[in-house]
């Protein structure tokens, strides 16, 4: 059975229990929301019996029906599939537990859903090359990581931390539109370009044998580990090494701790390929040359985090308290390497944000 099929059938006891015995929907609307069923007639029962438990009009089978139609049209109401809701429901009815279930489900297509955001932002801030538009993604991203730990402690009971999460953002992050459109932007330009990545790193280190003093600034946002070329990890690795230690850094010196630490492996680059990018160096500016690199790695951790934090989101012995602590990690860790980019300035315009601030309208 699949987690789709668990999910639809704990949609359809939910709603069925609660057509017999409404009183527990004083606890379940404190934090299950329509949109977190998975089948959108799922929704719009919810929806009637929300309004209607408001309202404080009777909740029935035949009651609620009534009110679909009237909302939704004979059609699309659909009142035979209402005794299909009964049918499914045990006998003896958990609604609390079956709505956790569904809430569950929910969270985790909510989650996932932020993906396409931080590629888009990422993209964005490369684009423009400030950090404004990810810092504004990583923004949305965490007040709906927030909102989603908050729910799902309130549906069990668990303690938490009391987060106050902006409504804006918080509707920015269930944004189903601004997603579409943060997808549409991605396709509209050209995926990553593994050789031209390869080739800024290579400048990068080049950059910093020739002009030392700006190392400190890129060890603090780029670790060896995230360099993909090994031969170049290991120079580049050196090279902090010999920063780090006080000596002279120069061709020479780098390429004596790289040959000694690379005596089981990888391949170095030949000392024309090492003597050229050191040379490149010499008059590149590195301000420039550091940009392109971070851009490389944003939309390169975004990638990653992204299918981390969907990885995570889709096992289901991934509690999600756990879910949204991975994806904070992935947010901190995008922020940290996008402040080697400008920041927004007092000139640059307010609208100048992630696509998923640009969409308006907020269909949950």
């Amino acid at each position: 059975m699949r987690e789709a099929d668990v999910t639809r059938l704990a949609g359809q006891a939910t709603l069925g229990a609660l057509l017999v015995d409404p009183a527990p929907l004083d606890q379940i609307r404190r934090w299950l929301r329509p949109g977190d069923f998975a089948a959108l007639w799922h929704e719009w029962v919810y929806t009637t019996l929300l309004e209607r438990h408001t309202a404080g009009e009777p909740i029935d089978p035949v009651a609620v029906g009534a009110a679909m139609v009237e909302r939704f049209g004979a059609r699309l109401a659909d009142q035979p599939r209402l005794h299909t809701l009964l049918a499914s429901t045990p006998h003896t009815a958990h609604a609390v537990a079956y709505a956790r279930i569904v809430l569950d489900g929910g969270l985790r297509r909510e989650v996932t859903g932020t993906g396409v955001l931080l590629r888009a932002g990422a993209l964005q801030t490369v684009l423009d090359g400030t950090q404004a538009p990810l810092i504004s993604t990583c923004n949305v991203v965490d007040a709906g990581l927030d909102a989603a730990a908050s729910r799902w402690a309130q549906a069990t009971g668990q303690p938490h931390d009391d987060v106050v999460v902006p409504l804006a953002l918080r509707a920015a992050a269930r944004n189903v539109d601004a997603r579409e459109s943060a997808a549409r932007y991605l396709q509209a330009h050209p995926a990553r370009d593994a050789v031209a990545e390869r080739q800024h790193v290579v400048e990068l280190v080049g950059t910093l044998i020739a002009q030392p003093a700006h190392i400190p600034e890129v060890v603090g946002w780029l670790p060896p580990s995230r360099i993909a070329d090994p031969a170049w990890r290991l120079i580049y690795a050196a090279t902090i090494e010999l920063s780090e230690l006080g000596a002279p850094i120069d061709l020479v010196t780098v390429a004596a701790v790289s040959r000694r630490y690379a005596h089981h492996g990888p391949a170095l680059p030949g000392p024309d390929e090492l003597r050229d990018a050191v040379e490149a160096g010499w008059a590149a500016y590195p301000p420039q040359v550091v940009r392109a690199v971070a851009g490389d790695q944003i939309r390169h951790l975004a990638d990653v985090g992204v299918d981390q934090l969907t990885q995570a989101a889709n096992n289901p012995g991934v509690q999600i308290a756990d879910i949204a602590d991975t994806g904070h990690v992935i947010t901190t860790t995008l922020r940290r390497t996008a402040a080697a980019l400008p920041g927004m300035t007092a000139t640059t315009p307010a609208a100048v944000v992630a696509p998923v601030l640009r969409t308006a309208g907020v269909r949950r």
